[in-house]
């Protein structure tokens, strides 16, 4: 038989390759499709999305610190102490010259120098101009102060105090090989004094915490300001990054901060003015604020019976945004255990 014509051929070729390009452009289609992509049901707002804020806390505290996995130690920046880790421009008058930056910001600028210094007759081997100074950066590590107030009035006085002193000391024998600080400021009477200013040195803390006084009014508020004062001198001089109040109260303020300031009309004679219950802890929680302000931590530990408890001084730990114990019979290891958690959190934060 005659062969096909050659037009039906070409046909039935065409109609064989559609098929197979098809194919390809199918394959090639899958292959340029992502495969981790997301349906658009799937998709949501991030806008509309309300997160769980303890589950952003949980996974914040779950980040490493550090390449090491340990908190990082905090660091003070100055012109006068430390390590030096960089220059910088200075501000002011140089109080380090950082020699080696200063050499290399003068090093382009020395043909041009030298050559005027020939006409004026000033040879030297290099040419350093005040714009060219740079100062050192320092750096250096800073430490932590713990600040007890105890109180020291009613009939638990002597054991809440014997309770402070013990913690201190152990604090310190803890804390050698680091830079804390640990400060003591007793209240009781009218008035809150530093028993033990800021130090390191259990000598010296044992031999300033010989005598307690015990008895009297309850300060509270002004025992406050006091640490308040004592962590603020503390961080201005430089030594000092972080301070933690640790406040032993029962709670029951009844001394007004205008009788421990001596204000004329707390201390008149003949017609003293008096505060209310209500007053009194309303001076304490505005004190408690401005130490959260500050920036400071502050840790109240309760030792007043649950039975008869105002509950002020849970009040006053949520008003400064610190932290609370209910620690009725607090011996030394408690507190001190109860300051030493706190203070690493506190770190690794």
């Amino acid at each position: 038989p005659p062969p096909p014509p050659e037009d039906m051929l070409d046909q039935e070729q065409e109609q064989e390759q559609e098929p197979e390009e098809q194919e390809e452009n199918e394959e090639d289609q899958e292959e340029q499709e992502p495969e981790d992509m997301v349906p658009e049901d799937f998709v949501f707002d991030s806008e509309g999305v309300i997160m769980d804020e303890d589950l952003m806390k949980f996974q914040n505290q779950n980040k490493p610190q550090g390449r090491s996995g340990r908190a990082r130690a905090q660091m003070i920046f100055s012109e006068d102490r430390g390590r030096y880790i960089k220059p910088m421009i200075p501000k002011g008058k140089v109080k380090k010259m950082a020699v080696d930056a200063t050499l290399r910001a003068a090093a382009p600028y020395q043909k041009a120098r030298r050559d005027r210094g020939k006409e004026k007759g000033d040879i030297r081997n290099v040419y350093v101009e005040s714009a060219d100074f740079r100062a050192k950066k320092l750096a250096r590590k800073a430490g932590s102060l713990v600040i007890f107030a105890v109180d020291a009035s009613g009939s638990m006085a002597i054991n809440r105090m014997s309770s402070a002193k013990g913690a201190v000391i152990k604090l310190l024998a803890e804390t050698y090989t680091s830079r804390d600080k640990v400060a003591l400021i007793p209240f009781c009477g009218n008035k809150a004094e530093v028993l033990l200013p800021p130090s390191k040195s259990v000598a010296m803390a044992t031999n300033r915490l010989e005598t307690l006084p015990c008895g009297g009014g309850s300060p509270l508020a002004h025992a406050l300001e006091v640490a308040m004062r004592t962590g603020m001198n503390a961080m201005s001089s430089g030594d000092t990054s972080r301070v933690m109040i640790v406040c032993v109260t029962d709670g029951r303020a009844n001394v007004p901060l205008g009788l421990s300031q001596d204000e004329p009309e707390f201390i008149d004679p003949e017609n003293p003015k008096k505060l209310t219950k209500d007053e009194l802890s309303e001076e304490v929680l505005e004190m408690a604020k401005q130490v959260g302000m500050m920036g400071m931590q502050l840790l109240v530990i309760d030792s007043e019976n649950q039975f008869v408890s105002t509950g002020l001084a849970k009040k006053i730990a949520e008003t400064a945004g610190g932290k609370y114990y209910y620690l009725p019979n607090a011996n030394e290891n408690a507190i001190a255990d109860s300051v030493s958690g706190a203070l690493a959190d506190a770190k690794n934060m």
